[in-house]
């Protein structure tokens, strides 16, 4: 089957809309040279092609005699712009920088490269006999999501509630473009860890569930040679999979999938899906069997958490998505692979709880260590009862453990304590965690947040973040599916 095919079908129309800054706009007739910059606010958070209209002027009636040389700096967040080197181990060309010189003062100034940005700083860098007076700029933003599709919140909704919402639905429109994209100004790549997440919200806002099969065709239509999924796609400038594997990711794409028929109802998509989904299964358990029954833990993610056990947390996503590959057997599956997927699941969930320590109700991961990862995989997976369940969130809650960095791993900490029955404790963590991030002055919801730590980076330098980070958007799919402050 040509999943890439499928995939080219079913490429989105990326909706433009112009927009112009709202503040930090020159004095109109303020001549500027040399060293002069000036700062412009877009009022919000856009994804798109910038446009820059100068007038030049020059004593007499002489034309402009040399390149005009500019600098522009864009900043999704203002903690960007330090002023300092970069440090970081990311490359800087990631850094939303361009240096011009530009022949034609008098045209418009169109950057070619896409931007992800509420700020740009404009300064002139080298001396001219002439001087420029800024005219006009604007932003021919893009997104491939409708927001008239986004139903607004009831009248006298909870207020920080609102705004949670406000910016979660804005990390993920600016997150849409030809596929869901990690984050619009680095890396630009469809991850399926970002996927999963990015599509629960999707169904409860923009509802672009094209969009979603795209990206499951182009996984499965990029798989490795051995039947594993890639846990990142290139979408540009060439279609490629990246090499890197992580079989949480993977194993998410039967997450993925799982939810697209919740959410459409279509059969036929899970039928010819299947075989990929149910591959992911095989290759995960038999990771597991060969490191003695436990998570080879260097195939898995979880979160950019430093000295993170992982063990329990990926034992955990493990039984979850086998849980999940059990439910969409029963739409496409053999009854042999329904018995495969049970023994499966009775084979990896003993190794779980055999990491619960009953006193303390809490799992621990093999070297001991007490981390919200393992209390919140450990849950979702089911392996207790409800009772023992909502103990162990119960006790999570009161006890110090290691805490999660990224907004990804806090999504589900959120999610683990609903299905445990403490749906306020889950609110006031989101209250408290992406209300957080809204009083730092973002827009829109970050790749790591670490309330204590402005530079918190896993890499190095806090100005190479991504400051509008799709798996960050879910306080807008939880607002909405449980329908809390309304």
């Amino acid at each position: 089957m040509d999943f890439l095919k499928k995939a080219n079908d079913l490429m989105p129309v990326l909706r433009e809309k112009t927009v112009r800054p709202t503040s930090g706009m020159p004095e109109a007739d303020k001549l500027m040279r040399e060293g002069d910059c000036f700062l412009l606010d877009f009022g919000s958070h856009f994804v798109g092609h910038l446009t820059l209209r100068l007038d030049v002027k020059r004593p007499g009636d002489d034309a402009a005699d040399a390149p005009l040389a500019v600098e522009f700096r864009f900043f999704e967040n203002l903690c960007e712009d330090t002023g300092k080197p970069y440090t970081g181990g990311l490359s800087s060309s990631w850094l939303q920088v361009a240096n011009l010189l530009v022949d034609d003062p008098y045209a418009p100034i169109v950057l070619p490269r896409r931007y992800a940005f509420r700020y740009v700083k404009i300064r002139f860098t080298t001396n001219t006999s002439y001087s420029v007076v800024y005219r006009d700029c604007f932003v021919k933003a893009v997104t491939s999501g409708d927001e008239a599709l986004v139903e607004p919140l009831p009248e006298g909704t909870d207020p920080l509630l609102a705004r949670i919402d406000k910016a979660g639905v804005l990390t993920l429109r600016d997150c849409m473009q030809q596929v869901f994209e990690d984050g619009p100004k680095r890396d630009r790549r469809l991850w399926l860890g970002d996927l999963y997440l990015q599509a629960k919200t999707n169904y409860y806002t923009f509802k672009n569930n094209d969009l979603v099969l795209r990206c499951l065709y182009l996984f499965a239509g990029l798989a490795h040679e051995d039947g594993c999924l890639s846990s990142a796609v290139f979408h540009e400038p060439v279609l490629k999979k990246q090499s890197w594997i992580l079989h949480d990711y993977a194993l998410f794409f039967i997450g993925v999938l799982a939810d697209y028929y919740r959410a459409t109802g279509r059969d036929d998509v899970v039928k010819e899906l299947w075989p990929t989904a149910l591959r992911q299964t095989e290759i995960a358990y038999k990771a597991f069997l060969d490191a003695g029954r436990r998570a080879n833990t260097d195939l898995y993610f979880i979160d950019w958490c430093p000295a993170l056990d992982k063990s329990c947390a990926a034992l955990g996503i493990i039984v979850s998505m086998l849980k999940e590959a059990l439910f969409l057997a029963d739409i496409a599956g053999t009854s042999e692979e329904k018995l495969a997927l049970k023994e499966r699941i009775d084979g990896v969930s003993p190794a779980l709880i055999g990491l619960y320590d009953k006193s303390l109700s809490l799992f621990r991961g093999v070297s001991g260590q007490l981390s919200i990862h393992s209390q919140m995989w450990a849950v979702l997976a089911g392996v207790l009862d409800a009772a023992e369940e909502t103990n162990v969130m119960r006790a999570t809650l009161k006890t110090a453990m290691v805490d999660p960095v990224t907004p990804y791993a806090m999504h589900y900490y959120a999610e683990a304590l609903i299905k445990a029955g403490l749906k306020d404790e889950a609110f006031s963590l989101i209250r408290c965690h992406w209300g957080g991030m809204l009083e730092r002055g973002c827009d829109c919801f970050p790749e790591v947040y670490v309330p204590g730590d402005r530079e918190a980076s896993p890499y190095g330098d806090v100005t190479i973040n991504s400051f509008c980070h799709a798996w960050s958007c879910t306080p807008s799919y939880f607002i909405r599916k449980y329908q809390v402050g309304y």
